[in-house]
């Protein structure tokens, strides 16, 4: 079990909705409390209309008298609870709870940055598909000018410009097959990041867009 230190106090971390929390009794030690079963139950019955229930919660733990009710604190809850301590501990104890909130805000925003680009790819992705397709049409179009209706070919050269026919020639080979490649890059891109968020997150894997 992952554990913190606070001074000489030893609290284990409880994982819940990949957040930190406390137990209250082990909170209650930090803050230096003689009989902490006792003082932070009263403390939170005092001012429980000032928690929600993002802060506090009652869980079944196994404890050393048997599975029992146990009341946790997530780290903005156990930050109230030593907002209302007045031990001699009580504002080192906030610092340190808000020290411990800020690296996980950090880490949850790391961890949601590969995401958000791989939700950024994705857009980009389908603008760039649906522009693959609009300019392959164009292409077999050109080409089929060139190969079954070469006085057509001739005849727009003459009236309105040979660079149309060339454009859609060789230059437009090479941008279906720069974005053929983009996207078969990306779209390995997002199914890894996506498949190591869902050994955490339980994220679906996205499929990769068909016709390329």
């Amino acid at each position: 079990m992952t554990t913190l230190t606070f001074q000489n106090t030893i609290l284990s971390v409880i994982e819940r909705n990949n957040q930190i929390w406390f137990t209250a009794l082990e909170i209650g030690k930090a803050l230096g409390y003689k009989n902490p079963n006792a003082n932070i139950p009263q403390l939170y019955d005092n001012h429980k209309d000032e928690f929600t229930p993002n802060m506090t919660a009652l869980i079944n733990m196994q404890t050393n008298g048997g599975m029992q009710k146990v009341r946790i604190f997530s780290l903005r809850g156990a930050h109230l609870i030593g907002m209302l301590s007045h031990t001699k501990v009580a504002k080192d104890f906030r610092k340190w709870v808000l020290d411990i909130l800020d690296q996980e805000v950090e880490r949850q925003e790391q961890q949601n940055l590969p995401l958000a680009e791989a939700e950024a790819d994705e857009e980009a992705i389908r603008i760039i598909a649906n522009l693959y397709h609009s300019l392959n049409g164009a292409y077999e179009m050109g080409e089929k000018i060139r190969k079954e209706y070469p006085h057509l070919g001739r005849d727009i050269d003459k009236f309105i410009g040979g660079h149309y026919l060339y454009n859609l020639n060789m230059p437009t080979e090479n941008a279906l097959e720069k974005a053929r490649k983009y996207v078969q890059a990306k779209s390995e891109r997002i199914m890894f990041i996506k498949g190591m968020l869902s050994l955490l997150d339980e994220q679906p894997q996205p499929k990769r867009l068909n016709n390329f």
